[in-house]
């Protein structure tokens, strides 16, 4: 099933497409002539390289090796395919990686609370994430989870999921919250 990324957020880059890769790489995914494959297939059809590409020594330090979705109608499943697309539906449509199988799911909520007194001293409301329904992510779970998402900062996260949400975390690694 195609699942779309961007290449852009909020006018910044993403380096969607390289996090990824780097946590391909990163959890045992050996097949390193597909990156050339999928790198050599990017530089063809966009005539450069991928936005960031990493010196020897200089790695991606967050790569995603998850992502946060709605799915109303239950569509995400393990054993369900993964064809990883940018510009989806366009005609630059590109598979930047393998097809890869969903490994799990989880549900995730993010409410955003507010009470009396953060009302009257017009302070930000009170963030929760909460997994599966029963796990409330502590603020050092919900950096991690950010990161992992492809997210450089909480409040990056943050400004992305700026409202009440539901949805499914969609795992290609053993990861689990």
């Amino acid at each position: 099933m195609i699942l779309p990324f961007s290449t852009q957020l909020n006018g910044k880059p993403t380096y969607f497409i390289e996090k990824i890769w780097e946590g391909l790489l990163r959890h045992n995914f050996k097949d390193d002539t597909q990156y050339i494959a999928c790198l050599d297939n990017y530089e063809k059809q966009f005539g450069k390289l991928w936005d960031f590409l990493p010196e020897e020594n200089e790695r991606m330090t967050n790569p995603k090796i998850h992502t946060i979705r709605e799915d109303a109608t239950d569509r995400w499943k393990p054993g369900t395919k993964i064809d990883f697309f940018i510009n989806c539906r366009q005609k630059d449509m590109f598979r930047f990686a393998p097809v890869l199988p969903v490994v799990s799911v989880q549900s995730i909520q993010i409410d955003y609370y507010s009470n009396r007194e953060i009302l009257m001293n017009d302070l930000p409301p009170i963030r929760a994430v909460i997994i599966d329904d029963i796990k409330w992510l502590t603020d050092d779970e919900i950096f991690k989870l950010a990161q992992n998402d492809g997210f450089d900062a909480v409040e990056d996260f943050f400004a992305y999921f700026n409202e009440g949400f539901k949805g499914k975390i969609i795992h290609w690694t053993d990861l689990k919250y």
